[in-house]
């Protein structure tokens, strides 16, 4: 009998050894002593070639750095996982970004603290329950993907309408892939208005931007700014008029400490969807805000939900302001994003002159708050410094 056990044993390790690699999320990989880029692609069975190729940041392949960040990219697109040593319901729930109780019912648990190694699980897709106020643009840019593969994914050939309580299915393999329907719809405004409207940098050197929009937040913000000043990091803040009147001295503290900060509107509307009087109102409430605080005329704005058009751009210009986007966002606007998720989101997409959207409000802002020293680390260790939007685009911040 106990030989017999110790085959079928056997049998089940060879088994396990020899099982084929099934897909995982993309996963962040902190660098260790000793460890080079060879033996983290070996831990994780992809190739050296796919670990540069995913982070692209790295100025040398054949040097990485003790603590910096590796992420490592997903091995397919099946809806598969496979249960790794330490693996729980809850964190695999955290690394796939679907919900425990999916994961229990797709896979017919009956114990949730009951996992083997090498144990196949089937992973639901995401789904979403349509809120009010919701259009299809505005989940599109929740998700991180792009309106025509939402609408594919659920049928919908009517793109204006959905409605309350609808419950649509995210395409999981579109995830964190960037909204190409966004970018389709910003990329030609830069090309057209140059010297207006930006989305990244042009001087082809490692630089980056960090850019924090919604603040400024009791909370969150201070410890935003005690990890730029430890790691001597200056960054941009686009505020909104509302709480610049109801933080005085955080506003100061962002200028003091050689921050840029900028004008966000006052009440955070979509500014294709106002009157021109809304418009001017809001931003001009702004500004006014500022310069009572600080002394300051802002001559830097973002537009809520990075949301515009020829129109807005236009009344934008009009107000003697320059209009700045992103190209890499963090996601940290979902409230399900975590620390790693914004690392996976941010690092595989970085460029030069890269202009980063980060926030320090409206919500609990600690994944943030937590990956952004790593992200900073990871950067500066391989030959990125860091700027305010003003220097990177050699624009005036300041009227």
């Amino acid at each position: 009998m106990k030989k017999l056990l110790k085959i079928l044993l056997t049998l089940f390790i060879i088994c396990i050894l020899f099982m084929p690699s099934f897909s995982y999320a993309a996963q962040v990989h902190r660098v260790t002593s000793g460890e080079s880029l060879y033996l983290i692609a070996e831990k994780y069975e992809v190739t050296t070639n796919a670990l540069i190729e995913n982070n692209p940041f790295l100025q040398n392949p054949n040097i990485i750095f003790l603590d910096q960040v590796i992420i490592i990219p997903e091995t397919s697109e099946s809806m598969t996982y496979r249960v790794k040593v330490g693996d729980t319901i809850y964190k695999i729930s955290q690394k796939l970004g679907v919900s425990m109780e999916e994961l229990v019912e797709a896979n017919n648990l009956t114990d949730w603290d009951t996992l083997y190694i090498g144990q196949i699980l089937s992973v639901p897709p995401n789904n979403y329950t349509v809120k009010s106020g919701d259009t299809l643009y505005l989940i599109s840019q929740k998700f991180g993907i792009s309106i025509n593969a939402l609408a594919e994914e659920n049928n919908i050939s009517n793109l204006d309408y959905i409605y309350v309580g609808q419950i649509l299915t995210i395409p999981r393999s579109e995830l964190n892939n960037g909204n190409s329907d966004f970018k389709d719809l910003v990329n030609p405004l830069a090309q057209k208005y140059p010297d207006t409207f930006y989305l990244k940098g042009s001087s082809n050197r490692r630089r980056i931007a960090l850019t924090f929009d919604d603040g400024p937040d009791e909370i969150y913000t201070p410890q935003i700014l005690d990890i730029l000043k430890t790691h001597n990091v200056k960054a941009t803040f686009f505020l909104l008029g509302s709480k610049v009147k109801e933080q005085p001295e955080l506003v100061n503290r962002i200028i003091n400490e050689g921050h840029i900060i900028g004008n966000h509107s006052w009440t955070h509307p979509d500014l294709r969807k106002v009157t021109s009087e809304q418009l001017v109102y809001e931003i001009k409430q702004t500004e006014n805000a500022i310069m009572d605080v600080t002394g300051l005329t802002t001559c830097i704005m973002r537009p809520p939900y990075g949301a515009v058009n020829e129109n807005v751009i236009e009344q934008l210009q009009e107000l003697n302001y320059k209009v700045i986007n992103w190209n890499i966002d963090t996601v940290d606007w979902r409230a399900e994003t975590t620390s790693d998720d914004i690392l996976i989101n941010t690092l595989p997409n970085i460029t030069k002159d890269a202009i980063v959207l980060m926030h320090d409000s409206p919500g609990d802002k600690s994944a943030t708050v937590n990956s952004l020293a790593e992200l900073i680390t990871t950067l500066s260790k391989n030959g990125y410094t860091f700027v305010t939007t003003d220097e990177m685009l050699e624009i005036q911040a300041y009227r």
